[in-house]
């Protein structure tokens, strides 16, 4: 049990009773899709309303992770909208259609006057024109492509090429023409995500993550998805003695393969395979206390899970719920399935400015494979960025509670974690960050909890690579295990 009257216990309450005050519009979502409220070209290059019928089930704008990636819960392969937001909002330099109210804040606007003679006035693709405000098109224009008579068929090269077959692309699908020159619907699509990191208290230098994306949406309303990989190392590269990279480089394996039906009402779905469950906030650390100690961090093989995944994530409220084996981390089958099984939930409402919701996840497993576990999550955010365009802030915050098995005596305990991350963007292309966590790994264990402030930078430098920098200091609790560490972690992620 947690003691209620200890000093530790007061200061998680009080923290999060003023983080909740603080949110009292509430949030909860990636800081991507947080922000992204404040203005629709952020994530297509027409407004929002023109094509979108009035109809709440019917629109496809969305600040869910299916927004701008195939898997709804988030990560890895992008839809069109992903692609364009990368391309457009994202980068330092390169942008190919700025979003308006980001044109003045490019890194050369700090020194130099208007940017207006060096910006087109509108970042609508080519051959388009300035839709008027007023009522939505009907429904029979729809597929009516926005840049014209005679615009180039949209392409992305070798990425994603091609149509859905049959009827082609349904009057849920992205459409042509709001992305630049962008396939908006394509029937394969490729893609990739390399991360390389430098520890301060590690290898200097080690590969994080090698990740090939994939889907086939052969019709409309079907597609098959899957993403093969390397697994992360901890240690630098090292070679056998004939220049081969060691048996621990050669490891890799499927992490997710599954067939999804959806771009239905509502942006409703239903997958069955391999895959992650929705649980919580899927930060870009997945070491975070709110990650890795509830089994949600990426690079184990175990985490997946195969089972069946149905929801909708349209605007504004989103649901999701799952039911699935655990997936056998030690096998080369991607559906091959451990002993136990498990059920999740998440849920809660994603406005323009505020966004709150809630998860749950239930796992009956031996002890061997990770013991029994029940977690509870409740993640919110705040976006004043949407309200006050000089105001560049995003705030996202969450708490973890869980019940779990110790690993060796099989006897129940709970943990708790933390986290806050206070993200500000002063030019196109760069975001500092002010972090806080917190960690109570066992509640029947005193004077236990780990603190772990931390500063960050991001730079996009241009389309399909970001560099970003940590500072952590681990301040463990007076009398606690431990010293106080400080350490600094450096990624380099590339994608397309």
């Amino acid at each position: 049990m947690i003691d209620a009257t200890h000093p530790k216990t007061h200061l998680a309450w009080l923290l999060g009773t003023l983080t909740l005050l603080v949110a009292a519009d509430a949030l909860a979502l990636p800081m991507y899709g947080a922000r992204s409220g404040r203005t629709c070209d952020n994530c297509h290059s027409l407004p929002n309303t023109w094509y979108d019928p009035p109809e709440v089930t019917e629109r496809k704008c969305t600040l869910s992770c299916a927004g701008c990636h195939v898997d709804p819960s988030g990560g890895g392969l992008r839809t069109v909208s992903g692609r364009y937001f990368g391309m457009a909002t994202l980068p330092m330099f390169g942008s190919i259609a700025r979003p308006l109210d980001d044109q003045p804040r490019d890194v050369w606007d700090l020194f130099t006057g208007d940017p207006a003679d060096r910006i087109a006035p509108s970042s609508q693709p080519v051959g388009a024109e300035l839709p008027a405000s007023g009522p939505v098109k009907p429904m029979e224009a729809h597929n009516e492509d926005p840049r014209g008579p005679g615009a180039p068929p949209a392409d992305d090269g070798w990425l994603s090429f091609g149509r859905p077959l049959g009827h082609g692309s349904s009057e849920m699908a992205w459409l042509d023409g709001r992305y630049g020159d962008l396939n908006a619907d394509p029937l394969v699509q490729l893609g990739a995500d390399v991360r390389f990191g430098y520890w301060s208290a590690g290898p200097l230098f080690f590969p994080m993550q090698l990740d090939l994306h994939a889907a086939l949406h052969p019709v409309e309303h079907l597609t098959i998805a899957g993403t093969v990989g390397a697994r992360g190392r901890t240690k630098s590269l090292t070679f056998d003695a004939r220049g081969a990279p060691d048996a621990e480089q050669l490891r890799f394996g499927v992490r997710e393969l599954y067939a999804m039906t959806h771009e239905w009402p509502a942006l409703m779905h239903l997958r069955a395979g391999r895959f992650m469950p929705a649980f919580g906030t899927r930060v870009a650390d997945h070491t975070a206390y709110t990650r890795r100690p509830f089994g949600m961090s990426m690079e184990d093989p175990a985490n997946r899970v195969v089972g069946l995944e149905a929801g909708f994530t349209g605007n504004y409220p989103h649901f999701t719920a799952s039911a699935f084996k655990p997936a056998d981390g030690a096998s080369q089958n991607p559906f091959a399935m451990a002993d136990g099984w498990g059920a999740a939930l998440d849920g809660g409402w994603r406005d323009l400015a505020w966004q709150l919701g809630g998860s749950a996840m239930m796992r009956r497993r031996p002890l061997s494979g990770g013991g029994d576990t029940l977690d509870l999550a409740l993640h919110w955010g705040y976006n004043p960025w949407r309200r006050w365009k000089a105001l560049a802030l995003t705030y996202l915050g969450e708490v973890v509670w869980g019940r779990y098995q110790r690993p060796f005596s099989g006897s129940e305990t709970s943990r708790l974690a933390w986290y806050h991350q206070l993200a500000w963007h002063p030019v196109n292309g760069v975001v500092a960050r002010l972090r806080f966590d917190s960690f109570d790994p066992d509640g029947e264990v005193r004077d236990d909890v780990v603190y772990r402030p931390g500063l960050g930078l991001d730079w996009h430098v241009v389309p399909g690579l970001t560099i970003s920098a940590d500072g952590r200091v681990g301040i463990p609790e007076k009398g606690g295990p431990g010293e106080e560490a400080a350490d600094v972690f450096v990624q380099i992620h590339g994608w397309f």
